[in-house]
């Protein structure tokens, strides 16, 4: 018989003063189901948003599909954002996993929206089991860029899909069976921005034990590296044990999983839990169907494909929140502040200038140059403090 043990933390980084990162550890209505959720949209707003979600898949049974909720967190989200300016243009992205099938054919269901990302690590192989839907990734499927080359482009977190960004959105959801020493595991871009998928591979190898170690080892070497966003990550191992005992009735008497309470992270900017949950045999399976349509799609497209997805993205501000976006450039010797993304169509420009700041080319430091050059996109919170320390 199969059983799950898992262990999930959040921190907020270095960098940033709150966490905007929520996650969900086998404490749902699901007792199988994990989540990841990493918030868009500045200070306190994406937050709410990834809060939200987490809540809404919170109460998810077993047997109710994937796409019910997240069609009804993504509702909600932009219902609170209509209705309070200063939640105006938050989102959310999300990656979920949950287990289930029968005894013959364990299976694992994932679901993700954004560029929080789901991994296996089998035989000592790690691969991913999502595709971030980000503008880099489709430039990556669309043979423009390679792997390498979109984990040093500047705009490699400016994605194409979330929850809060249109009425209606669609997750790309997978079914795979599951194993016996399968290891899984959930993160946020804090993460995989951080810490290259080898080095991922290599922690998660080096703590085959139990799932705390790596997890913790996995937070900590991102934000060894910089911690320059929040850090969500979730391990998720499949083990085996001993068949049921049978008693004297000729029944069977499950081995029953406690879960210790979870420490209140609020204190510590961290939450983190642990526990151990039945991967029940009898559950009957949910609908699955897999939404691949779209990426098979851009999988055969053409350069000029990937542009005209830039393009019709760019023109829907609330798709990828240009209103939002902000980004510093040089011109004539200054620092310059401009709202928008870094992209123009002809002569149409989807940006414009939002401020001279005053601050001379020369007078920057080296640090600060390479963002400034790259067009390193920001939130306003963010750029508030870059133009602050500029100043300073």
């Amino acid at each position: 018989m199969l059983y799950l043990e898992h262990f999930g933390l959040t921190d907020a980084g270095k960098v940033r003063r709150n966490n905007e990162d929520a996650l969900l550890i086998g404490d749902g209505a699901d007792e199988t189901l994990f989540v990841v959720a990493d918030g868009i949209g500045g200070f306190e707003a994406g937050e709410v948003a990834s809060s939200m979600t987490v809540e809404v898949l919170r109460r998810l049974g077993p047997d109710e599909p994937f796409g019910d909720a997240i069609r009804e967190a993504n509702s909600r989200i932009l219902a609170a954002a209509r209705g309070d300016e200063k939640l105006s243009g938050m989102g959310t992205t999300v990656v979920a996993v949950r287990f289930g099938g029968n005894r013959e054919e364990p299976r694992a269901e994932v679901s993700h929206i954004g560029d929080s990302r789901a991994y296996l690590l089998r035989d000592g192989t790690l691969r991913p089991l999502t595709e971030d839907h980000s503008l880099v990734a489709e430039l990556v499927r669309s043979g423009d860029l390679t792997r390498a080359q979109a984990a040093e482009h500047p705009q490699k977190n400016l994605i194409t899909r979330a929850l809060g960004a249109e009425d209606e959105v669609e997750a790309d959801n997978m079914v795979l069976p599951v194993e016996a020493g399968d290891r899984l595991l959930l993160c946020s871009d804090g993460l995989s921005d951080m810490v290259p998928e080898d080095r991922i591979g290599a922690i998660l190898k080096e703590h085959p034990g139990e799932p705390e170690a790596p997890a913790r080892k996995l937070l900590s070497t991102a934000l060894d590296a910089g911690g320059t966003d929040n850090v969500t990550v979730v391990v998720v191992d499949v083990r085996e044990r001993e068949e049921p005992e049978e008693d004297a009735s000729g029944g069977t008497r499950e081995m029953q999983a406690v879960s210790p309470p979870a420490p209140d992270g609020r204190a510590s900017r961290r939450r983190s839990g642990s526990a151990r949950s039945e991967a029940r045999a009898s559950r009957s399976r949910a609908r699955r169907k897999r939404s691949r349509g779209f990426l098979a799609a851009l999988g055969k497209a053409i350069r000029g494909l990937a542009i005209i997805l830039v393009v019709a993205a760019a023109l829907t501000p609330a798709y990828l929140w240009g209103s939002s976006r902000y980004y510093l450039g040089f011109e004539e010797g200054e620092v310059v502040l401009y709202q928008g993304i870094p992209y123009s169509i002809g002569s149409l420009n989807l940006n414009r200038e939002a401020e001279r700041t005053g601050v001379k080319e020369s007078e920057v430091d080296d640090p600060y140059r390479p963002p400034i050059k790259n067009h390193k996109l920001y939130t306003r919170d963010e750029v508030d403090r870059v133009l602050q320390d500029l100043g300073d």
